[in-house]
C-alpha cells in the first residue's frame, strides 16, 4: 500500500486542509499515512504565504528532501496550499525537486492530480480557479475529540499587507446544511469540540440564498447532539455584529474566547493598512465584548514594522495591549508579501528597527498575559480533557471554555473526552496548573 507524508505549515485552515487531502488520498486511492518522510510514496508540504519567513522554511525542507528524492527517484514531492497558488511555477523553478505544485482550490482533485505526474513523468502545476467543494473525508487518527470545520473561504477585506484575497479567492460560504451534515458526522465519531473556520469567518453566509450569519449557524449547531463546545476563527472587527456578541452570552456551547485581530493601534496605520475599523471603534467593540460576555478571553494579532510606523504610532500599538488587557497576544514583523499594496510603499521600516519593537511588544505582552493568568487562580473551571501532560504523562491535560491549557492530577481516573471541573492553584508562563474538584464539591 502507498504511504503518504503530510507537512503542515501556518494556519488551522492549513490543519484542515491537510487532514482533508490526507483523507481523499485513504478513501479514494489507497495511501497510508505515515510519519516517516523515508517511508513514504509521496511527500505534500501544504504551505502558508503570510510571511516571507513560513516560504523560506519551505523551500530549506524541499532541500532537505533531495536526498530522499535521489535514493528514490519515484517519489513525489508535492508542494500545495497558500504559497503554490501565489508563487506557482516559481516554486519548480528554484526546486526542481518539486513535482506537483497546486493550490487550495484543487484540493477536492489531489488524486487525480498525483495520478497525473505518475501518467506524464513530469511536473504538473494546477492553481487555476474552481468551485466551492465541501470536502468530508477525514484520516483516522489519534484524536477523535476537537475537530476543524471549515465554514466558508477567501476574504474581500483586500488589507495593504494581507495575500490570502490572492491565494484563497473571494469569501464563499458553504451551505448550512453541509456544515451541519458533517458536524453530524463528525459528532457520530465522538468528536465532542469543533472550530468553525474561515479566514473571515463572521462574514460567514452573506453570499448564500437566502442569506443567513454565523450568530444563525452557532445557534444551529448548538442543537446538535454529542457536540459540547464550539469555537470560531478568524474574525474581523468590521464584521463582528452586536447579534454575535449576544450568541457568545446566550448559546450554551459557544465558549467565551474570542480571537480578534487588531493589527495596529494606530488609526494612521490602520488607514494604511486598509482594515476598515478605527482604534475607537475597536475599542467600543471590546467593551461591548466584556460588557455582554462577562469573564470573554480576548487573543488578538499585531504587525510591528508596517510600512511608515512611526514610533509614536508603535507606542500606540502598546498602549492598546495595556488597555485592552489580551489574555494573549501573537505578534509578527512585517513581512513584504508579492502582489499586496504595501510591498510597493516607499516607506519600508528597516529590520533592526522591527525586532526591537517586536521585543519590546512582546515583554508588554507577556506581562499582560502572565497578569490574566495569575487572575484564575483560586478559580474552578470547566476542563475538556484532551490528554495527558507534556511535561508529566502521569498528569491529564485539557483547556479550558477560555482557552487555557490546565494540568492536574487525575486521580488515577480515564478522563479523556471528559468535561471535569478543576480548581485552579498556580498560574505557569504557558499553563495553569489545578486540582479535580468532585462534583459535590
Amino acid at each position: 500500500m502507498a504511504k503518504l507524508h503530510v507537512i503542515t505549515y501556518g494556519c488551522q485552515m492549513n490543519e484542515y486542509d491537510s487532514e482533508r487531502v490526507a483523507g481523499l488520498l485513504k478513501t479514494l486511492h489507497n495511501y497510508d499515512l505515515t510519519d516517516r518522510e523515508d517511508d513514504a510514496d509521496l511527500i505534500l508540504l501544504n504551505t502558508c504565504s503570510i510571511r516571507e519567513k513560513a516560504e523560506e522554511k519551505v523551500f530549506s525542507k524541499l532541500g532537505q528532501l533531495k536526498p530522499l528524492k535521489r535514493k528514490n527517484p519515484e517519489l513525489i514531492i508535492g508542494v500545495i496550499g497558500c504559497m503554490a497558488q501565489l508563487r506557482q511555477a516559481a516554486i519548480m523553478e528554484r526546486a526542481p525537486v518539486v513535482d506537483l505544485v497546486f493550490g487550495s482550490p484543487a484540493i477536492s482533485r489531489v488524486g487525480e492530480l498525483v495520478e497525473r505526474v505518475k501518467r506524464e513523468r513530469r511536473p504538473v502545476l494546477e492553481t487555476g480557479e474552481a468551485p466551492l467543494v465541501k470536502i468530508t473525508a477525514k484520516p483516522q487518527s489519534g484524536d477523535r475529540l476537537k475537530a476543524f470545520v471549515t465554514v466558508m473561504e477567501g476574504c474581500d477585506k483586500f488589507c495593504a499587507f494581507c495575500v490570502v484575497p490572492y491565494t484563497r479567492g473571494r469569501e464563499r460560504s458553504h451551505s448550512v446544511e453541509s456544515i451541519l451534515a458533517e458536524i453530524r458526522g463528525l459528532a457520530g465519531q465522538g468528536y465532542r469540540e469543533v472550530t468553525l473556520l474561515g479566514q473571515n469567518v463572521n462574514a460567514y453566509g452573506k453570499d448564500l440564498d437566502p442569506p443567513t450569519d454565523l450568530a444563525a449557524l452557532l445557534d444551529q449547531v448548538n442543537e446538535l447532539d454529542g457536540i459540547e463546545r464550539i469555537r470560531f476563527v478568524t474574525s474581523n472587527p468590521v464584521n463582528l455584529t452586536s447579534r454575535l456578541i449576544r450568541v457568545m452570552a446566550e448559546v450554551p456551547k459557544v465558549c467565551q474566547y474570542l480571537h480578534l485581530p487588531l493589527q495596529s493601534g494606530s488609526d494612521r496605520v490602520l488607514v494604511r493598512m486598509n482594515r476598515g475599523y478605527s482604534r475607537g471603534r475597536y475599542l467600543e467593540l471590546i467593551a461591548e465584548l466584556e460588557e455582554t460576555v462577562p469573564g470573554i478571553a480576548l487573543s488578538t494579532d499585531l504587525i510591528v514594522g508596517f510600512p511608515g510606523e512611526s514610533e509614536e504610532d508603535f507606542e500606540a500599538t502598546v498602549e492598546m495591549v495595556e488597555t485592552v488587557q489580551y489574555d494573549s497576544v501573537f505578534a509578527f514583523r512585517y513581512s513584504p508579501r508579492p502582489r499586496t499594496p504595501a510591498a510597493e510603499f516607499p516607506d519600508q521600516v528597516p529590520e533592526p528597527v522591527k525586532a526591537a519593537r517586536l521585543t519590546r511588544l512582546l515583554e508588554v505582552a507577556n506581562r499582560v498575559g502572565a497578569e490574566k493568568s495569575r487572575a484564575l487562580e483560586g478559580r474552578t473551571l470547566e476542563v475538556l480533557v484532551d490528554g495527558v501532560s507534556r511535561k508529566d504523562p502521569r498528569e491529564l491535560s485539557g483547556r479550558t471554555r477560555c482557552n487555557r491549557v490546565v494540568n492536574f492530577d487525575g486521580q488515577g481516573r480515564t478522563l479523556y473526552g471528559e468535561l471535569v471541573r478543576v480548581r485552579i492553584t498556580q498560574a505557569m508562563p504557558h499553563s495553569l496548573r489545578g486540582e479535580l474538584v468532585d462534583e459535590e464539591d
